[in-house]
C-alpha cells in the first residue's frame, strides 16, 4: 500500500521520524562514569525511496533536556512554595515574624534547595550506568525532594516547627555519600574525591544534629553555618589547588558540557520569570475588569520583560568567553550571582501580588501615637506597616536584581573592540592588560595609522612611557638615532694606558701550573 502511494505521487515517508527507544538493558551494570560525546539528529535516506524522503533520528540530547526540564519544574514548585512561605511570613498580620526573619528563613531554606538541586545534577552529570539501580536511585532523589518541598515551610514556623526538612536533607546527603562509595570501588579514579568529600562532611554533621534540638533562632544560625560551610566544602573540592594535589588525573576531565549546563541555568531562570508572570494570572490577583490594580499588573509585567531582556542581552558584547568557559572562581561566580538572582526575582514576584492586593492602602510608614489604639485601628496600622515593608521588599528585590545581572554579564570577557561596550568586564581588572593589548593591537594592525610617532602614542595610551611596548623601538627617534661608538659602553673601554688588574697571563695550553 505504501509502495502504491509513492506511485501515486503521495511521499507519505518524506517526513517520517524515529524514536530512540531506551531499553533497560541491565537491572544491575557495572559503574560507570560519564564521558561526554557530541550527539546530533540527523537524517537518513531510505532505501530504494526519492530523493526527498528522509527519516529524522532524534537527538538523545534533546531527550536528556526534556528530562531535565521535568526535574527543573519540581524545583520551581519547591522554591515557589518558599516564596509563598516567605509572603505569608512577611505579610500576614498573624504570622508573627516580621520581615527580617522572614527573609532570613527564605534565604536559609532556598540554599538548603540549592544544594539538593546542585547534588542530584552531578551526580547526573558525573556517571552513566544507565542501569536500573541508578533509575530507581534518580526516582527516589525526586521522592524526597518532593517530601523537602512539602515540609520546609515547617522548619521556621512558631506554632507547627518541625525538623522532618532537615532529616529528609540529611537523608538525602547520606544517599549520594553512599551510593558513590558503592560506586568508587568500581571506578578507582573517583576514590580520591569521594574520601575528600567524606573528610569535609564529617565535621558539618554536628551542626546538622544539634539544629534539631534547638529552638528557631539558633536552629536558623545553625542551619545557615552548615549550607555555608557544603559550599565551602565544595568550593574547595572543584579547585586546582585540590584538583593537582589530589585527584587521579582521569578524575580532572571536565565531565559537565558548560555549553549544556549554561543552557540549563538561562532555563530555570526563564522558568522563575515565568513563575513571577504566572502570579499575576493564578486566583486573579487583579480582580474584575480594568482597574487600578490592572494598571498595576501591567506595571510589574513590564518590569519582567525588562529583566527577561537584560538577562539574555547581557552587555551587548557581539563576540565574548562565556565565565563558564574561563576560569574556575568565575564559573563559581557565576553561579552563586544566579544563586542571588533566582532568589530576588522570586521575593519580587510574590511581593507584588501582595501589593496589587492592597493597592490601595497607604504606602507611608504610619506615625508613632501615644494616645490608645483600638483594635480596628491597630489592624489598619499593620496592615499600612506591611505596606510599607512590601514597598520596600520591591525595591531592594528588584535593585539586587539587577545589580546580579550586571555581574553576571560583567563576568563573561568581552572581545569587541575597545570602545564598543561603555561598561565591559575590563572594570574589574585594574590591571588593564586586556586594554593595553587590544590598544597594541590597535597601534600594529589598523590601517589608518601609518606614522610612527603615532603608532608609539596609540600603543602607550594610558601606560605611560616605561610601560609603552613601543618606547625602545624605531617609533622613538631618541632610541633609533645614530650615537657615538663610545656612548654607552664600559667607562674608560678607549684607554689603553689602564694598569692591568693582574700582572700575570694565563699558562700556555700544556704548561705545567706551579
Amino acid at each position: 500500500m505504501v509502495q502504491r502511494q509513492v506511485r501515486q505521487g503521495t511521499n507519505i515517508l518524506q517526513h517520517a521520524e524515529t524514536r530512540q527507544i531506551r531499553t533497560h538493558r541491565y537491572l544491575l551494570k557495572k559503574p560507570q562514569t560519564h564521558h561526554p560525546r557530541e550527539h546530533e539528529s540527523h537524517t537518513t535516506r531510505l532505501n530504494g525511496q526519492g530523493e526527498n524522503e528522509s527519516v529524522k533520528i532524534d537527538d538523545p540530547l534533546v531527550d536528556k533536556r526534556r528530562f531535565e526540564l521535568f526535574i527543573d519544574l519540581i524545583w520551581v514548585g519547591i522554591i515557589g512554595n518558599l516564596a509563598e512561605n516567605f509572603s505569608e511570613e512577611a505579610f500576614n498580620l498573624e504570622s508573627g515574624v516580621d520581615i527580617g526573619n522572614a527573609v532570613w528563613h527564605f534565604i536559609i531554606l532556598f540554599l538548603m534547595a540549592w544544594r539538593f538541586w546542585k547534588y542530584l545534577q552531578e551526580f547526573m552529570a558525573k556517571y552513566a550506568t544507565d542501569d536500573m539501580v541508578e533509575r530507581a536511585f534518580v526516582v527516589w532523589a525526586l521522592i524526597l525532594a518532593m517530601l523537602w518541598g512539602n515540609n520546609a515551610p515547617y522548619l521556621f514556623d512558631p506554632d507547627h516547627q518541625s525538623n522532618l526538612a532537615i532529616n529528609i536533607y540529611l537523608v538525602w546527603r547520606g544517599s549520594v555519600l553512599v551510593c558513590e562509595v558503592y560506586y568508587a570501588l568500581f571506578i578507582h579514579h573517583i576514590r580520591n574525591r569521594i574520601s575528600i568529600q567524606a573528610l569535609f562532611i564529617i565535621p558539618v554533621l554536628p551542626l546538622w544534629i544539634s539544629a534539631d534540638y534547638l529552638d528557631i533562632d539558633v536552629k536558623a544560625g545553625l542551619v545557615f553555618a552548615a549550607v555555608i560551610a557544603e559550599n565551602i566544602a565544595h568550593l574547595l573540592i572543584e579547585s586546582p589547588f585540590i584538583n593537582d594535589r589530589f585527584m587521579h588525573a582521569n578524575d580532572k576531565i571536565e565531565r559537565i558540557d558548560p555549553d549544556h549546563w549554561i543552557g540549563r541555568i538561562k532555563d530555570f531562570y526563564t522558568i522563575i520569570l515565568g513563575e513571577a508572570v504566572l502570579s499575576l494570572i493564578r486566583a486573579s490577583p487583579l480582580g474584575e475588569g480594568i482597574t487600578s490594580r490592572a494598571s498595576g499588573g501591567v506595571s510589574a509585567l513590564v518590569i519582567y520583560y525588562v529583566l527577561n531582556g537584560f538577562y539574555f542581552n547581557g552587555d551587548q558584547s557581539k563576540q565574548y568567553v562565556h565565565a563558564m568557559k574561563r576560569s574556575w572562581w568565575r564559573k563559581n561566580l557565576w553561579l552563586y550571582f544566579h544563586n542571588a538572582l533566582f532568589g530576588a526575582t522570586l521575593i519580587l514576584g510574590v511581593t507584588v501580588v501582595f501589593l496589587l492586593q492592597h493597592i490601595g492602602d497607604s504606602a507611608t510608614k504610619p506615625t508613632e501615637t501615644s494616645e490608645p489604639i483600638l483594635k480596628e485601628d491597630e489592624s489598619a496600622t499593620q496592615l499600612e506597616l506591611a505596606v510599607h515593608a512590601a514597598k520596600w521588599t520591591v525595591s531592594i528585590s528588584l535593585a539586587i536584581a539587577l545589580w546580579n545581572q550586571t555581574m553576571i554579564a560583567l563576568l563573561n570577557r568581552s572581545l569587541d573592540p575597545p570602545g564598543t561596550l561603555k561598561v565591559n568586564s575590563r572594570i574589574l581588572s585594574k590591571s588593564g592588560t586586556d586594554d593595553e593589548g587590544a590598544r597594541q593591537e590597535d597601534a600594529a594592525f589598523d590601517p589608518n595609522i601609518t606614522d610612527p610617532q603615532e603608532q608609539k602614542g596609540k600603543a602607550g595610551e594610558g601606560t605611560g612611557d616605561k610601560n609603552n611596548p613601543l618606547e625602545v623601538s624605531p617609533a622613538n627617534p631618541e632610541v633609533s638615532k645614530q650615537r657615538h661608538p663610545q656612548e654607552g659602553g664600559a667607562e674608560n673601554s678607549g684607554d689603553n694606558t689602564r694598569p692591568r688588574s693582574s700582572g700575570g697571563s694565563s699558562p700556555s695550553k700544556g704548561s705545567k701550573v706551579a
